[in-house]
């Protein structure tokens, strides 16, 4: 009978550790969810600033050439 009270009580303890494993698990899974929009946002800034700064010193060569 003990035996049994004490694999009930470790198979208890080791179910809390695994629903709060469980718990994180879904707290990251839903942090990448609602980062990844604002990620893909401040990539798409940092794409169009990259593409602004190529035109913008084509523009610039452009002019001295055309002086």
């Amino acid at each position: 009978m003990n035996y049994f009270v004490l694999a009930v009580l470790l198979l208890t303890a080791t179910g809390c550790d695994s629903k709060s494993e469980t718990v994180s698990q879904g707290r990251e899974a839903v942090k990448e969810v609602v980062t990844q929009p604002f990620n893909t946002l401040d990539a798409a800034k940092d794409s169009l600033r990259q593409s602004e700064d190529k035109q913008k010193a084509a523009l610039e060569q452009a002019d001295k050439e055309n002086k």
